[in-house]
């Protein structure tokens, strides 16, 4: 979490050096005005020197702050991918044989502690919720679930770690660009009343433009944190419903009230047929 935060602080550090430079930079030369008394067409021009004043003084607040829950999103985007990983929450080919162990071998003392071993070397979700069900084996299905329910809780908060903050970053973000607008609204009506002569309407519009930026940001960055956070909602509900499947198997398989039948090794079809003969 340390690496996080000091990554996310560079970042916003490094953007506004740039916001810095280029808030500083000399304008270009404005072309002569369109019509007799009206404003130059430079003047409406919104580029990278215009928008870097988003980020000065109180207004560039809610900028900064939308700079900083874009990065959040992706950091947690990144995080919740890497984690939700099949091969990290419940790989098939490891649950296919291990199950097919717990059908096909009675259970046993050292059974169990081969089962164990392999169950600890193995460093994902459903190996460590396997191990429990293992240490309980022979005590009724109820038993084992109890005793299985505490560490999956665990588990589950884990894998839904940071997909609330996801949902709330979008919920935040268009606040925060309507909160950016409003302070420049302000700000350009504030410096429209000291001015004087013709050209107030395209100043009002340039400034009412220029403020727009920050709805529009923090628009774009709840669209694209709505999206993230759906996705690893579903993503996250369909790796807990593999973890409760998975794991209900392995419970009635060793469960003192489960199902005692093993399943025989499978015979091949020519001594189907002679077994069918002999009937005969």
């Amino acid at each position: 979490m340390y690496r996080k935060f000091l990554t996310t602080l560079l970042l916003v550090c490094g953007l506004w050096c740039t916001t810095e430079v280029l808030a500083q930079a000399p304008p270009p030369a404005a072309p002569a005005a369109a019509a007799k008394g009206g404003v130059p067409a430079g003047d409406l021009h919104i580029g990278w020197r215009q928008v870097g004043e988003l980020f000065r003084g109180l207004e560039g607040i809610p900028m900064w702050a939308l700079v900083v829950c874009a990065i959040l999103v992706l950091t947690f985007a990144v995080d919740r991918l890497v984690v939700l990983q099949a091969r990290r929450v419940a790989p098939p080919t490891f649950t296919k044989r291990f199950l097919q162990h717990l059908r096909e071998e009675e259970m046993s003392g050292e059974l169990a502690r081969e089962l164990l071993d392999v169950c600890r070397d193995h460093p994902s979700v459903i190996a460590r919720l396997y191990a429990i069900v293992i240490e309980n084996y022979g005590r009724t299905s109820f038993e084992i679930r109890t005793a299985v329910s505490d560490l999956a809780e665990s588990e589950l908060f884990h894998l839904r770690k940071h997909i609330r903050a996801i949902g709330g970053l979008a919920a935040v973000a268009p606040l925060l660009g309507l909160f950016g607008t409003v302070i420049g609204m302000i700000k350009a009506f504030q410096a429209l009343s000291g001015q004087t002569g013709s050209g107030k309407t395209e100043a009002l519009a340039g400034g009412i433009g220029l403020a727009l930026i920050a709805t529009a940001s923090g628009l774009g960055v709840a669209i694209v944190a709505s999206i993230v956070y759906y996705f690893m909602q579903g993503r996250a509900d369909k790796r807990i419903h593999e973890l409760e499947l998975l794991t209900n198997q392995a419970i009635s398989l060793v469960a003192s009230d489960g199902p005692v039948i093993k399943e025989a090794p499978k015979r091949s079809r020519a001594s189907s047929g002679e077994a069918a003969k002999s009937k005969s």
